[in-house]
């Protein structure tokens, strides 16, 4: 019974991959809103009823994809609470960068003129509320407003980078996308004028 458990387990994750790759390659083609569930199961190879038993829509697939980066990104933040947060930066920028890598194509078109504008927000916001709590003591005169202002700089600089790394297939390794983005970060959130 286990066993069976596990194999239909990884017969819906062969399934979801499947769909998922198949609504990569089509945002990278036209807006979420202009494809279609049968398109889209008409390239992954599969019926329409398949697809329904997991997702209501072509929206509900693409929120629960970015939910699950969230979650992702989540357990990546959550890993480096503890700790001095001016030695935090690199390290987490490191996990991010090779979690972004893995995930290149999907990153690709979410951060695309295709892609989900409120997942960028959502990305904003998620990472707002914990940079402010580690960053307060860092921010000596710094106040909530000005730190808004840099932060927002930094962090639509940082999903420009990223846009601009994944559509050239992550040539540079993680690790000097990390430093690169560190040493602006530092620059943009503590650096007094």
């Amino acid at each position: 019974m286990a066993e069976e458990l596990k194999k239909e387990d990884r017969r819906v994750r062969r399934t979801k991959k499947l769909l998922t790759q198949a609504l990569t390659e089509l945002l990278q083609k036209k807006q979420v809103n202009e494809i279609t569930v049968k398109e889209l199961t008409d390239l992954a190879d599969m019926n329409r009823g398949t697809f329904y038993m997991y997702y209501r829509d072509i929206f509900d697939m693409l929120e629960k994809i970015e939910d699950e980066l969230f979650q992702k990104l989540d357990v990546i933040a959550q890993s480096h609470e503890h700790g001095d947060p001016t030695q935090q930066v690199k390290p987490i920028l490191l996990d991010l960068f090779r979690f972004i890598e893995e995930n290149q194509e999907m990153f690709r078109v979410l951060l695309s003129p295709n892609g989900d504008m409120n997942f960028l927000h959502r990305l904003y916001e998620a990472i707002r509320e914990r940079s402010l709590e580690i960053w307060k003591d860092q921010m000596g005169s710094l106040g909530e407003k000005e730190f808004d202002y840099r932060y927002s700089f930094v962090i639509f600089g940082c999903a420009g980078m990223i846009r601009a790394w994944v559509n050239r297939s992550c040539q540079e390794t993680d690790m000097q996308m990390a430093e690169l983005a560190d040493r602006m970060i530092r620059r943009g959130i503590l650096t007094e004028a």
